[in-house]
């Protein structure tokens, strides 16, 4: 582990970027996590992210000076009480242009404010509907991660974390009803605070070097109860909890769990870590069902089709989709429910027709619907040949190539899914809206309370009619 000041330099035009880092290597993996995620700049919309994308750094590259075209390199070792002045003279010597919107003591202070401070952010599991860094779940799907990887800082809205460089914070997770349950989710230094302009709304991400708990602590006592009403019940979101004074005696506590509950090992398996967590809340409150119920539900997926295409999916006629590009979350969907959703009409003539040949219309096979769902067999890399040996299959043309062009997926890795074992619903779950930017053939997954409860109903539909 090595403690200093470092520099990404872009070999191309000469900008370059100064940060400070407990763990200089763990930091380097922080900026170039997901860059090969469709969701990149949700993951970090900052400058220097921006210019990886641009210069096609798209790999995840996790030892420094292996880039070729951004050099990540240590440029003086330090001890951690030197880290901001350390940085303040190479941001002052250097001026690095990629350091715009990232917010350091050292670019915007002449005084470096050496007395250590902690605060506590608050996340509202019931207000939000997903744990710190869940998303890790679906976008990665890995069995093992290290423990680094699930601690990637905190989101607010609270200008006062500007001034957080060099503190410590603790995140605080709440969840559920009748007891609410707090838990001590993770510790971390700030080395680090982004800037993001969405509308003219400012929002702020800070990023450090800390730990994950090696699981989450409940907090819930008299103590805490006492600590949460200093707190503002956490109305405030993201405040400064000081030394001395009121609130003072449970920082303490935080303190002493943070480092009792530092994890031994390095790598863990993320999911089950998750899953070890809603069993213990529903342990906890027995009738606490609610938190995995609807990750359960929020695991799964939808294809959306026009009304003949998924005719065809649901009756058998067709039981290879080809895709291209698919994510991470699909390539590893094999077994699972995928649920068929209708979009508007491509053909509304000739599909209404084909409607009425197989006995079916708008009434019956409404679009914008849940019509059913089929079991997703099998994935597996596509080619001509396979193409050509499921011609009677995919009813797609001539050629895999044709397909590719008219799609306008020329040059992309093709991909074929097998389908089984469909079932259709007597009566179709409708009003149910794809999010705005799926098309035919694509897959998505809830994105809101409404959509969770649309999956629930489709998953459970089968069971209620037996």
């Amino acid at each position: 582990m090595v403690c200093g000041i470092y520099q990404i330099l872009n070999t191309v035009n000469g900008k370059s970027y100064i940060g400070q880092s407990r763990n200089i290597y763990r930091r380097w993996k922080q900026h170039t996590r997901g860059l090969d995620k469709p969701n990149v700049l949700e993951i970090g919309s900052y400058p220097l992210r921006y210019a990886f994308l641009k210069y096609e750094l798209k790999q995840v590259v996790t030892t420094p000076g292996l880039t070729g075209l951004f050099d990540f390199k240590i440029i003086e070792e330090c001890t951690e009480d030197k880290l901001l002045e350390r940085e303040r003279f190479w941001i002052n010597k250097i001026d690095p242009e990629y350091n715009c919107n990232i917010w350091t003591p050292a670019r915007k202070k002449k005084q470096i404010d050496s007395e250590p401070k902690f605060w506590v952010q608050y996340h509202n599991y019931n207000a939000l509907g997903y744990l710190p860094a869940e998303y890790i779940i679906d976008e990665y799907l890995v069995e093992e991660i290290d423990y680094d990887e699930a601690l990637t800082g905190i989101g607010t809205n609270k200008r006062s974390v500007l001034n957080t460089v060099g503190d410590t914070v603790f995140l605080i997770v709440g969840i559920g009803e009748k007891p609410k349950q707090y838990y001590l989710w993770s510790k971390f230094i700030c080395e680090e605070i982004n800037i993001q302009e969405n509308e003219n709304l400012l929002s702020y991400s800070a990023f450090g070097s800390g730990h994950l708990l090696d699981s989450p602590q409940l907090l819930n006592s008299k103590e805490f109860n006492e600590f949460k009403k200093y707190c503002g019940n956490f109305g405030f979101g993201f405040m400064r909890i000081k030394e001395s004074g009121e609130g003072s005696i449970y920082l303490d506590t935080l303190k002493e769990i943070g480092e009792k509950h530092k994890p031994v090992q390095t790598k863990f398996n993320f999911s089950h870590y998750i899953k070890n967590f809603y069993t213990e809340v529903t342990r906890i409150n027995p009738q606490e069902l609610s938190a995995y119920h609807k990750r359960g539900f929020a695991q799964h997926l939808a294809i959306s089709l026009h009304p003949q295409d998924a005719v065809l999916l649901l009756w058998q006629i067709c039981t290879t989709l080809v895709i291209f590009e698919p994510s991470n979350k699909v390539l590893n969907y094999e077994g699972n429910t995928l649920l068929v959703h209708t979009l508007d009409y491509y053909n509304p003539e000739s599909e209404k027709d084909f409607l009425i040949s197989c006995g079916l219309d708008e009434e019956t096979f409404p679009i914008n619907a849940i019509q059913g769902w089929v079991i997703f067999e099998k994935i597996f890399k596509y080619d001509e040949q396979s193409f050509a040996a499921d011609k009677d299959l995919h009813l797609l043309g001539e050629s895999l190539a044709k397909y590719q062009s008219d799609c306008g997926y020329e040059g992309y890795n093709a991909w074929g899914i097998t389908v089984k074992e469909p079932l259709i619903f007597d009566v179709p779950i409708v009003n149910v809206f794809a999010p705005e930017d799926i098309y035919s053939e694509e897959f998505w997954e809830p994105e809101t309370g409404v959509d969770l409860e649309d999956f629930l109903l489709a998953l459970e539909r089968p069971f209620k009619s037996e």
